[in-house]
């Protein structure tokens, strides 16, 4: 008994190490278009530029895509745009946003001193919510996507670690054979680090389609497969998280792929 309580603190230990050893992150930037501004001319123009920076200082963007709500009454068109952005490690970008104190004024890494925020105002848009996430587990895109389904979500207190570890592990391979059997065309599971943990969730599920054909299929997943070789990944889905909010957006743009 011991000895198998030793192998499971070992495969713990492991599994969040791997996990944590991808040091990737990613952005949501939800945009408001300004009343009377429907041109998204200037979303565009802010979002290359930003992307143009980071290049340039850190070589540490990895994607950025523009997306719409499919049904934005379903957020009670709180928000027009999302802006999703993924990096290799923490930058300027992410400090700016996770730094700023009530002034507008953040610690730049790469300048080694404070800065100011003034330049991000805009006439057209504002940016209204910024979460930022650790990223978890991700899987390879099989095709371009044209939608992404958003799940919020909130883990059952002091669970988080058997839920990263589920969603790590056993539902990541699920994912992945998914996308293998042409159900979806990429996963990502993340967590959320700012806003700080006390809110409605503090986990993202992302998942991909391709387009509105393969998103359809989805009532034509036999699970019964995966449950019969995994069961208790149904039953600690179930125990771990509740579903807090989801929302369908479709692609806009990709600014880098």
């Amino acid at each position: 008994m011991k000895l198998l309580t030793c192998s499971l603190l070992l495969a713990l230990v492991l599994t969040t190490a791997k996990t944590n050893a991808q040091n990737e992150y990613l952005l949501m930037e939800f945009v408001k278009m300004k009343p009377g501004i429907t041109d998204t001319a200037s979303v565009m123009n802010y979002i290359r530029n930003r992307v143009d920076v980071q290049e340039q200082k850190f070589k540490a963007v990895i994607r950025s895509t523009v997306w719409q709500p499919v049904n934005p009454a379903r957020n009670k068109n709180q928000y027009d745009y999302v802006i999703v952005t993924s990096f290799k490690n923490f930058t300027d970008w992410l400090s700016e946003y996770k730094n700023v104190d009530s002034k507008g004024v953040y610690y730049s890494l790469t300048k080694g001193r404070l800065d100011s925020t003034s330049m991000r105002k805009n006439d057209s848009f504002d940016i209204i919510y910024t979460p930022i996430y650790e990223m978890f587990a991700e899987t390879d895109m099989t095709s371009a996507p044209g939608l992404m389904l958003v799940k919020y979500v909130k883990a059952t207190p002091g669970k988080e670690i058997s839920y990263e570890n589920l969603q790590t592990g056993d539902w990541l391979t699920i994912h992945k054979d998914l996308i293998k059997k042409n159900f979806e065309a990429g996963y990502n599971f993340c967590r959320l680090i700012f806003p700080e943990a006390g809110g409605d969730f503090n986990y993202t599920n992302f998942i991909y389609f391709k387009d509105d054909a393969m998103f359809e299929k989805q009532n034509d997943i036999d699970y019964d497969p995966y449950m019969r070789a995994n069961q208790s990944a149904f039953i600690n889905a179930g125990n771990l998280n509740k579903e807090i909010f989801s929302e369908m957006f479709s692609l806009v743009a990709v600014v880098k792929q």
